[in-house]
């Protein structure tokens, strides 16, 4: 455990209470929608059952996310949490852009992109020593089969290598969703986390000294930033 881990835990339980019983309500009402019965899905109205099994498993995506999320402030690790803040609004952003018009078309460029990822990524590791035998030449031509079967069910000149929304970048994803304010604050804030230059925020300066403080102990402040995101 980290310096003082289990001291700030149980402060955060006392202090945070409302805010943690928050955050367990809305993970156990979510929860139990997914596991409560069957999930077979037929005849979905307004969509097509590949577009409604997509959203399901996106949904169960952004419950672990917010559960890892959960955890992470209970204990006081804010800045994971935050960077995970951003995993979880990345996935609730692909939701929403989905299920817009024409769903069935972004679902099929949704993983269409996937698969020109995974593709990307076979053959770098076929140009890197080491990783070549795990790319096999069936393996890859499946991957390129699946590709190839999206693209022919999509719009001539669709672009989905680039990002899944069939745009250049999330940005432009999230301003199709007028969602600008949230990608210039929660987004841009969680990059430097996930980018590893967020440096100030682990250390503070010894007054008397002017030394390095490492802050490596998890924090009791700061709760509320990710909890109040991640809802």
């Amino acid at each position: 455990m980290l310096p003082d881990e289990a001291e700030v835990a149980g402060e955060i339980t006392i202090r945070y209470s409302v805010q943690l019983n928050a955050m367990a309500a809305l993970h156990d009402a979510v929860v139990s929608m997914i596991t409560g019965g069957s999930w077979t899905i037929r005849k979905p109205r307004g969509l097509a059952p590949f577009v409604a099994e997509t959203i399901v498993g996106l949904l169960t995506k952004a419950c672990k996310t917010f559960r890892s999320i959960q955890i992470l402030c209970e204990r006081g690790l804010y800045e994971d949490a935050s960077a995970l803040v951003r995993v979880l609004m990345e996935t609730t952003i692909a939701i929403a852009f989905i299920l817009q018009r024409k769903s069935k078309e972004r679902t099929i460029i949704y993983h269409a992109h996937g698969m020109a990822q995974q593709i990307k990524m076979l053959n770098h590791w076929r140009s890197t020593p080491g990783l070549k035998r795990k790319v096999t030449k069936v393996l890859l031509e499946h991957a390129n089969d699946a590709l190839t079967s999206y693209l022919k069910k999509l719009p001539v000149g669709t672009d989905v290598k680039h990002h899944w929304s069939g745009t250049r970048n999330l940005q432009q994803a999230m301003k199709a969703l007028r969602g600008d304010v949230v990608y210039a604050t929660l987004y841009r804030y969680a990059s430097s986390i996930s980018h590893a230059s967020d440096f100030g925020a682990h250390f503070t300066t010894d007054p008397a000294s002017g030394e390095f403080v490492w802050q490596i102990a998890p924090q009791v402040g700061g709760f509320e930033a990710p909890s109040y995101a991640a809802r």
